[in-house]
């Protein structure tokens, strides 16, 4: 039997492809696995909001806890870093009242670095 006939047999090539998909995996997880949250916080017209406050909520088994907050940049940009979550929520808040609405998080894997589409800040209401 050739090499060639060996590595196309079924019972060889699925085993292989798999074992490099895992491997593969492996690899990308450890170029992104340094637990890093970023994002921006934006207003209704798009502009950035600096000074809000970002916060974490973690799920633990019953509700989301607060975990961790950060404030925006003169950008509106937010960084949260050594975070080792699998799911989590996001919720900006400004010191007028303003906020956004909670952001639902879902990671692959857990400390997985991610960037987060921006969080829009929305006129209180009444």
């Amino acid at each position: 039997m050739s090499w060639r006939r060996i590595l196309t047999h079924r019972f060889v090539a699925v085993p292989l492809a798999v074992a490099l998909l895992v491997f593969g995996w492996n690899i990308y997880i450890a170029f992104n696995d340094g637990g890093l949250i970023e994002g921006e916080v934006r207003d209704r017209a798009g502009a950035p909001v600096p000074g809000a406050t970002v916060i974490f909520f973690e799920r633990n088994f019953i509700y989301y806890q607060e975990k961790q907050r950060t404030t925006t940049d003169a950008h509106g940009a937010y960084r949260f870093a050594g975070m080792q979550v699998h799911v989590g929520q996001l919720e900006a808040r400004t010191e007028d009242g303003r906020h956004s609405e909670r952001r639902q998080l879902r990671l692959w894997f857990r400390a997985q670095d991610t960037e987060v589409a921006p969080l829009i800040i929305e006129t209180p209401r009444g």
